[in-house]
């Protein structure tokens, strides 16, 4: 799964988008699933019978995991090339004995700025399927894709003079054997070649490493550029793997720091493929609650949150976790934090969105600035109907897939709450244009209660306890309990307008469902072919 987040929707939205369709993962559109099945489609409306799908390695869904099943492994390297322009991505395959045939799908092949190099064992269909031998040991392809030193250009990645990103292309591998067996996969950069590749990443140059152990887990900087000093973000992730990991702990994160100018990242400042991200130097700052490493750290929790009509979750969880995590951090001021938090407009254009329906959002960043805001007045009707027993994160804590649909959402809401008013409370901002008022009350939006947030020696916890701001140093008392806020059925003229506004903010953190890219056109054929969701973000 890939996000990123963009400004104001330009340029580098393309070269997000088109990096991240190159690396299978569509924006807030397709999840993992959808190009399996239409490849099973395929395979059955071609009469061709016997192929079965190798199941990927930790996928106990699809095939029950067991020590003796035969493991299929596929090497995945990145090199540059001698002439600028393109990478090489070269496909290596391990076969276990109990394979009898074989065969490979990229689906961007079909793409342009992707051409097939050299292969070796492999034959290629009519389909376009790669098709094994049968008696090659290692069998491999490779495919060129084109690179570009502009970041406009719509190409497949991004090459300097002396670095170079791109993203690995999801494949899919068929069998006939007499057992389904595992798919076990690497994404290396080659031998010889200064570079780091994880999570469908790979950064091929010379760089600098910093690791840092955070709680229980690893987070690895790849540094390229001068100024890229990761202490503060460090500094960060510690704080959230401790206190707001919403229960989804991974085993490493990995962090690309690209030496990006500032006008380079004036439209998407980061892109994040499961637990590897992508971001400018200026990225690792932590200088106010709309932080993009905040919106990125909670992809990696959470990945993409919903599907179909539930797609707005995905950028709307990020925003609205990124900035309260952040404010929790320390980050920012509290009014800076709800001023951002309030969605008074939706980039690019005006218009009245209705979050249950992406049609009306797309190509806006109100998926980010109404998803977060409506999160938020959502927070704490449950915490309200709760007696704070229980909050938004009760939702989301430990989740492992998204929602398939808003139904489903809306039953976990309700099952958390144990209030079924709140089904019709949310259905009116989610499946209309109407827009809740947007909670003050700082109790709501404390994260961990041994935090202190303002640095004045209480944890957030004691200062509600004592009735003071948790937020705001020296400050009492809050502004209400929390069985007085405002339940956002009759929204005020000043906190429940309907959004409808202008051009001119956007989010931080997003898994865009149409960002602009190879032209809507194309980008929605180019969707189709894919098998993960990808997320952009927005920063406001």
């Amino acid at each position: 799964m890939v996000d990123s987040r963009s400004r104001r929707g330009g340029t580098l939205v393309a070269f997000v988008v088109v990096l991240l369709v190159v690396a299978g993962v569509a924006p807030g559109v397709t999840a993992a699933g959808t190009d399996a099945d239409q490849v099973d489609a395929d395979v059955d409306a071609g009469g061709e019978a016997g192929w079965v799908t190798a199941v990927d390695d930790g996928d106990a869904t699809t095939a029950p995991q067991t020590a003796d099943r035969p493991t299929l492994h596929q090497r995945t390297v990145a090199a540059r090339n001698d002439e600028p322009g393109s990478v090489t991505l070269t496909f290596e395959y391990d076969i276990p004995s109990s394979v009898e045939e074989l065969r490979v799908s990229v689906p961007v092949t079909s793409l342009s700025g992707i051409s097939v190099g050299e292969t070796d064992g492999f034959e290629r269909s009519e389909q376009g399927w790669f098709r094994w031998d049968g008696e090659t040991e290692s069998p491999s392809f490779s495919l060129r894709l084109a690179v570009s030193d502009s970041l406009a250009d719509g190409v497949r990645g991004v090459e300097r003079e002396d670095w170079a990103l791109v993203s690995e292309p999801n494949s899919r591998v068929q069998v006939q054997a007499p057992e389904r067996p595992i798919r076990t996969k690497s994404f290396e950069v080659a031998e010889g070649e200064p570079g780091h590749a994880d999570s469908h990443l790979a950064f091929l140059g010379e760089h600098d490493r910093r690791d840092v152990t955070v709680a229980d887990e690893n987070a690895t900087f790849i540094l390229r550029g001068e100024g890229a000093d990761p202490t503060q973000a460090a500094d960060f992730l510690r704080t959230a793997n401790e206190h707001f990991d919403l229960g989804v702990q991974r085993g490493r994160v990995t962090v690309f720091v690209l030496p990006l100018r500032e006008e380079e990242t004036a439209d998407i400042e980061a892109a994040t493929v499961d637990t590897a991200f992508w971001i400018g130097t200026s990225g690792l700052a932590l200088d106010g609650t709309g932080s993009v490493f905040a919106h990125e750290y909670v992809h990696t929790r959470l990945g993409p949150t919903g599907r179909d009509d539930a797609t707005w979750l995905t950028e709307a969880t990020a925003e609205y976790y990124g900035r309260v995590f952040s404010l929790n951090d320390g980050v920012g001021s509290y009014d800076a934090f709800l001023d951002g938090l309030r969605a008074t407009e939706y980039a690019p254009d005006r218009r009245a969105v209705v979050l249950a329906d992406g049609e009306t959002w797309r190509g806006t960043t109100a998926h980010y600035t109404k998803g977060a805001h409506v999160l938020a007045a959502l927070d704490a009707q449950i915490q309200r109907r709760t007696g704070g027993e229980r909050s938004l994160r009760d939702v989301f804590e430990g989740r492992s897939e998204p929602f398939e649909d808003y139904e489903a959402f809306r039953a976990a809401v309700i099952e958390t709450s144990g209030d079924e008013d709140l089904g019709p409370w949310l259905d009116r901002y989610v499946t209309t244009d109407d827009l809740p008022p947007l909670p003050e009350n700082p109790r709501y939006y404390v994260a961990a209660s041994s935090v202190d947030s303002d640095g004045d020696g209480m944890a957030n916890g004691a200062e509600l306890d004592a009735n003071r701001h948790p937020f705001v140093e020296g400050e009492g008392p809050t502004v209400t309990t929390v069985t007085s806020v405002d339940d956002g059925t009759t929204p005020t003229a000043t906190d429940g307008a309907t959004a409808t506004a202008t051009a001119t903010q956007a989010p931080t953190g997003t898994t865009d469902s149409d960002a602009p890219g190879f032209g809507f056109g194309v980008f929605v054929a180019a969707v189709a072919t894919l098998l993960v969701g990808v997320r952009v973000g927005v920063r406001s």
